[in-house]
């Protein structure tokens, strides 16, 4: 499944639908420890709830793409997640724990982490993608433990703004200066995967690009100037 439609920059934004059948406390966790935490809050009828885990990934062509993990190779995946399947009643509060797998690696890793919900009769509840009705996924930015590497640029290009994270770390990048524009790219920040490639369509209003790591101290490393 592709997931960002041939975008090889991962744009987070979430749409909200009318009503959640339960609350977590975040879409995107960075885990730069060896354990990590996310909250759930039950709002209304009990729910079973079961977490899948899936990684994205970039091919050579800098498509990236997100695959499910394969349960029989639950000793080789980056984090374990706990508990994986979770009775939840109103007002209930369940602490999920995210643990490294093993040592840390050289390389940054992205996850998905769905939190997908039945119903007490048993019957699923209806998703599709990352707008899950009833249900959420959170994304896990896994820190390796490689220095920063390598040349995040951006140069005007047919009317695009072209974006290449050229090094070997994840990094946050935040348009400034066009705020006059409603475009989803000038109202927040963009997370950018190593040896990616993004297109912004807008461009005139964009003056500068401030570039961060996303670990804990979210360290400038780079102003690009446009």
């Amino acid at each position: 499944m592709t997931l960002c439609n041939k975008a090889a920059l991962l744009v987070l934004f979430f749409s909200m639908p009318a009503a959640w059948a339960f609350h977590i406390d975040t879409l995107m966790r960075v885990v730069e420890k060896d354990t990590e935490y996310l909250e759930i809050t039950g709002e209304h009828e009990r729910e079973y709830i079961y977490t899948q885990l899936t990684q994205v990934i970039t091919d050579k062509n800098g498509e990236i793409k997100e695959r499910p993990l394969n349960p029989e190779q639950v000793s080789s995946w980056p984090i374990i997640v706990e508990p994986g399947e979770i009775v939840l009643n109103k007002s209930d509060k369940v602490r999920v724990r995210i643990t490294r797998n093993g040592q840390q690696q050289d390389n940054d890793q992205v996850m998905g982490l769905a939190f997908i919900p039945e119903k007490v009769s048993g019957k699923p509840a209806e998703s599709s993608g990352l707008n899950i009705a009833v249900g959420y996924k959170a994304w896990l930015f896994i820190l390796g433990k490689s220095l920063l590497k390598g040349q995040v640029t951006a140069t005007r290009k047919d009317g695009y703004l072209v974006i290449d994270n050229m090094t070997n770390k994840i990094l946050r990048i935040v348009p400034m200066g066009c705020s006059e524009y409603d475009k989803e790219e000038c109202r927040g920040a963009l997370i950018s995967l190593p040896q990616t490639r993004k297109q912004i369509d807008v461009t005139d209003g964009i003056r500068s690009l401030d570039i961060y790591l996303i670990n804990d101290s979210q360290k400038k490393v780079k102003v690009i100037t446009l």
